[in-house]
């Protein structure tokens, strides 16, 4: 194959991608399909089968793209001076606030057919990444804790980190009088207030 025609094959990848990342931003997962971002980019419907031999096959392309970029945001963070325990807290609200930025995407990623009824096994790999860089951070935090036990303190933070995005984003976190959805503005306490709790000594 010439130079020539696999920039054009990649080139076309990537609009497909991006085509993807716009339609889900806008209206989720559910609807997306091969033919839709064909017509979004301008190509015949079959041309995009080259890169995306199904529906899965695509969405698994976003998914993996989602996944990278919180990865590359977790090596930024692990890569820093700061403390295990600022490590632990950076990588909390990184989480929230691509939960945020990406409400659709985060879907995707973890609440989805690629996820249910069995996980795909390249996202595995993906969270099994997330929790060894997370148990990394407590067993630094905590002189001689097993990692059996790191391990379970590992679920306790990422279950209240996951658990406030998600809560947020479906709207169903309301504690206020007055029925408001609180503010992301307080996830700063959340995850300081999860963290004194996983590192507290036994």
């Amino acid at each position: 194959m010439s130079d020539k025609k696999q920039y054009h094959r990649d080139k076309l990848r990537n609009s497909l991608l991006d085509a993807g990342r716009a339609y889900l931003k806008q209206h989720g997962h559910n609807g997306l399909s091969i033919r839709t971002l064909a017509q979004e980019v301008g190509v015949s419907p079959g041309a995009p089968y080259y890169h995306f031999p199904d529906r899965r096959s695509l969405l698994l392309a976003l998914a993996t793209e989602g996944f990278n970029e919180m990865l590359a945001g977790t090596e930024q963070v692990l890569a820093g001076k700061a403390s295990p325990a600022d490590k632990l807290r950076r990588m909390g609200l990184l989480f929230i606030r691509f939960a945020e930025e990406n409400p659709h995407l985060l879907d995707l990623m973890y609440e989805s057919e690629l996820t249910t009824p069995t996980l795909d096994p390249t996202l595995l790999e993906f969270q099994r990444a997330g929790h060894n860089a997370l148990r990394e951070q407590v067993v630094g935090a905590l002189d001689g804790v097993d990692k059996t036990h790191a391990d379970v303190r590992v679920v306790a933070y990422w279950s209240a980190i996951y658990g406030f995005a998600t809560m947020r984003k479906k709207g169903v976190l309301r504690p206020s009088d007055d029925g408001a959805l609180p503010s992301v503005d307080i996830a700063e306490t959340i995850v300081d207030i999860t963290l004194r709790a996983v590192l507290a000594p036994d």
